[in-house]
């Protein structure tokens, strides 16, 4: 369990720096042209690793309209970001996005059935008071954070479809499939204009911004091989606590003590939702049982 999570953190402390990439490359070249680079690199260098290890691959025959829609679902929620990326600093489009697993739960209530508990009302809100906090942190509308809370929505959509989604087929197989679908539909928009002219350096962010992308697929789906999602979920916020310094040290962006007290809103609020499984606590005692736990468990075992 303790490797799951290890894998889970080294995830979320690269992710930021596919976001650095992404934002580096955004400030040149449009969301588009980004986004299909990330994806389609992503989708050579598993297809290198897949060929290197001699792991086999298929094109899966199951379920492939769902297929397309959740890869629709995924480079919309990926262009959104990107987009945001080029406007606002890394760690406000970053904390924007993950109101994904809120919103994904919200559909889960709505669309399939399953049961609204004080810990997913209580969630919700408050990520959602986050969200308000964030968007209009300076009392004035911010397009680019409007775009990474539409682009988390987005992304819960996928996650709540996933959810309902046969997994069949390797990893290998699923990774290629997806990240060459993803760039193929985005291909069209990416070179409306023309191929864009791109320098040595951006070259090299591409290729570095495809293997990180592979890289954090991979970790992840080893630390749900070797976890619980229910152990693992909470992990998933350590995004944002990368996300603050790569900002910082890359960008040389300092968020507001308003847009800190919005991020931690949406985090603490998926952080409470993802607790609905255990329905005899109360919340807060819930919240306090969930420290003790995580606090024995990977803090005081050194």
């Amino acid at each position: 369990m303790k490797a799951g999570v290890g894998f889970l953190v080294a995830a979320m402390a690269l992710t930021p720096v596919t976001d650095g990439l992404s934002k580096s490359l955004a400030l040149e070249h449009s969301a588009f042209a980004v986004t299909f680079a990330r994806y389609f690199m992503a989708g050579v260098v598993a297809l290198l690793l897949a060929l290197l290890l001699k792991k086999p691959l298929h094109i899966p025959r199951h379920d492939r309209f769902g297929q397309v829609w959740r890869t629709a679902l995924m480079m919309g929620a990926m262009i959104l970001l990107i987009s945001a990326l080029s406007m606002v600093p890394l760690a406000k489009a970053v904390g924007g996005f993950l109101i994904a697993p809120v919103v994904a739960s919200l559909i889960s209530v709505l669309l399939f059935g399953e049961r609204m508990d004080g810990y997913r009302f209580f969630g919700s809100a408050l990520s959602f008071a986050g969200a308000f906090v964030i968007l209009r942190p300076e009392g004035s509308f911010e397009a680019g954070t409007f775009m990474a809370l539409a682009g988390g929505a987005l992304l819960g959509c996928y996650l709540a479809a996933t959810r309902r989604a046969c997994t069949c087929g390797n990893l290998f197989s699923t990774l290629v499939t997806q990240s060459f679908l993803g760039a193929a539909m985005v291909a069209p928009l990416a070179f409306w204009n023309g191929i864009p002219v791109i320098s040595l350096a951006d070259g090299m962010f591409v290729v570095a911004l495809g293997a990180v992308s592979a890289t954090c697929h991979f970790l992840t789906v080893a630390a749900y091989n070797r976890a619980d999602a229910s152990v693992l979920s909470p992990f998933f916020y350590f995004n944002i606590v990368f996300a603050i310094p790569v900002g910082y040290l890359w960008f040389g962006e300092v968020p507001s003590v308003l847009t800190l007290l919005g991020l931690f809103g949406i985090a603490a609020g998926g952080v409470v939702a993802m607790m609905s499984a255990n329905r005899r606590q109360s919340i807060f005692s819930g919240i306090l049982a969930l420290s003790r736990n995580y606090a024995r468990k990977y803090l005081l075992k050194v």
